[in-house]
């Protein structure tokens, strides 16, 4: 329990480290898509501006998200830029009533100014796709695997997506949150766990000395 309790302070500073790099990166402005050096720093949460043009015969439905209590998808496109293809995530839309429709989206034909941030997918060891790569879009997919977009898509994809937030689309929901667990939350589970790890120690002691006095 004590190493628990440590856990979640460690995790509570790394999210106060995240929360601090969100903020100056915000602070920043927005830069270009080729000034991002993935391989030398992290480019988590840069607000970048770029023109391209969304593959909309190329969409993506990520399954299986929730908004306010709804199941939806999030849509994500393939969008080709000056500095290459990059996948954007335009936001969340509700699921048609049945399970073998999927939602219409409208997607400008024409070159456009996008401006979002970046996010890096986290790698899920549980989750398979078992589309063929040869698949009509478009298509369902469970997670955000880039190298499986890059074979299904036919795209030399940035290893990085777009969280997008402008233009605005009053379709899309877009409530992007790249800390769902704020850091006073962790310190709330360390200050459990180690009371429990006190608790524990308590009754194990007043119980040996409740035996040896029998």
């Amino acid at each position: 329990m004590v190493l628990l309790g440590f856990w979640q302070l460690d995790r509570m500073h790394q999210k106060e480290q995240r929360l601090a790099s969100i903020a100056q990166k915000s602070g920043e402005g927005a830069i270009s898509l080729d000034a991002l050096k993935p391989q030398q720093e992290d480019i988590r949460d840069y607000q970048v501006g770029f023109n391209g043009r969304a593959e909309s015969n190329q969409i993506l439905f990520l399954d299986n998200r929730v908004q306010n209590g709804k199941v939806g998808y999030e849509v994500l496109v393939p969008v080709q830029s000056t500095d290459g293809t990059v996948l954007v995530n335009f936001g969340w839309v509700a699921a048609p009533a049945l399970r073998s429709e999927l939602p219409h989206v409208d997607l400008a034909q024409t070159y456009q100014h996008f401006h979002g941030r970046i996010s890096i997918p986290g790698h899920n060891p549980v989750v398979r796709e078992t589309l063929p790569f040869d698949a009509s879009f478009p298509v369902v997919i469970q997670a955000v695997d880039l190298d499986f977009i890059r074979r299904l898509t036919g795209k030399s994809l940035l290893p990085y997506v777009v969280e997008l937030t402008a233009p605005e689309q009053s379709e899309f929901i877009r409530d992007w949150q790249p800390v769902v667990m704020p850091p006073e939350k962790h310190f709330a589970y360390a200050i459990q766990w180690f009371g429990l790890a006190v608790a524990a120690a308590a009754v194990s002691y007043f119980s040996l000395i409740s035996n040896r006095k029998g």
